[in-house]
C-alpha cells in the first residue's frame, strides 16, 4: 500500500473527510462507547445498503428483512456462533483407543527396564556370593 499512490490518496481524502467532519478527533463519537455516540436509524442503513456496489437483488432483500423486521436470535444461531463443534462417539473412540496404545506402550518399557534392572541386580547379588565363597574355600 506505500507504493499505492491511489490508495494512498483515498486515505487522505477520508482522513481529511472524518477531520472535517469531526474536528480535530476526527472520528470522535463514532465508537459505542463514545457519550456522544448515536446509533444509525435503520433508514440510514438501508441507504448505505443501496449504495453498495456487487451484491445482488436477493441480498439486498435478506438486508432490507433484517434491517426492517429484525428476529430475536434462535438457540440454534447462538450455538452456532459460540457453541463449540460437537465430537462425533467414533472421535472418542478413536482418541481412547491412541491414548490406550500409548500408556500400553510406556508400561512395557517399563516393564522391561524394571526386570532389566532386577536382573542386573540379581547377578550382582550372585557374583558377590560366589566371591565370599571363594574367599571362604581360600581361608579354610
Amino acid at each position: 500500500m506505500a507504493e499505492d499512490p491511489i490508495n494512498q490518496q483515498a486515505f487522505a481524502d477520508d482522513v481529511a473527510a472524518a477531520a472535517a467532519a469531526g474536528g480535530p478527533a476526527g472520528f470522535a463519537g463514532a465508537e459505542p462507547g463514545h457519550p456522544d455516540f448515536k446509533m444509525p436509524s435503520a433508514d440510514e442503513i438501508w441507504k448505505l445498503v443501496e449504495s453498495m456496489e456487487g451484491i445482488s437483488d436477493e441480498e439486498r432483500a435478506e438486508l432490507r428483512d433484517s434491517i426492517y423486521n429484525p428476529k430475536p436470535p434462535s438457540p440454534e444461531d447462538f450455538m452456532r456462533q459460540y457453541g463449540q463443534p460437537g465430537h462425533s462417539s467414533r472421535e472418542y473412540i478413536f482418541f481412547f483407543v491412541m491414548l490406550a496404545l500409548i500408556l500400553l506402550v510406556f508400561a512395557l518399557f517399563g516393564y522391561k527396564l524394571y526386570k532389566s534392572l532386577t536382573e542386573k541386580e540379581l547377578k550382582k547379588q550372585e557374583k558377590l556370593k560366589s566371591k565370599q565363597q571363594k574367599k571362604a574355600k581360600k581361608s579354610n
